[in-house]
């Protein structure tokens, strides 16, 4: 598995490199997007299971997110194969962002308003 991370800082622009059209989704595109598929952890019934299943790697909405971990602001590389971190392009402050998390463990889809823009996740870009 090839798994490329980005800070925040480098995310947009990583997706504008795939040409016209092509943009990091907003917090509430993400969110849209997990909602089709059963809602977050902290919304759904199942919380969060349905989603996961389906948007992960071989799940039935075609998505196929990994689970590539991400990297700590003091440059380790961390959870490889236990969650999967994707950036948004919302801030939730000058120094943080909104990120989506795939977690293993409890098989869930979380978001989380606190990424340190510093840290590495993947990136899942849209077109327009």
């Amino acid at each position: 598995m090839i798994v490329r991370l980005y800070t925040w800082e480098s995310a947009a622009p990583g997706c504008q490199l795939l040409g016209d059209g092509w943009r990091l989704p907003t917090n509430d595109e993400w969110r849209g997007l997990v909602k089709q598929y059963g809602g977050l952890r902290e919304e759904g019934e199942d919380k969060g299971k349905a989603a996961y299943t389906a948007l992960l790697g071989g799940g039935s909405s075609g998505f196929n997110a990994v689970l590539g971990g991400g990297r700590t602001m003091s440059g380790e590389y961390a959870r490889l194969e236990a969650h999967g971190f994707y950036w948004t392009a919302s801030e939730s402050d000058p120094t943080m962002a909104w990120f989506y998390n795939f977690g293993k463990g409890a098989l869930f889809v979380n978001r989380h308003r606190d990424g340190e823009k510093a840290r590495a996740f993947s990136v899942r870009c849209m077109r327009e």
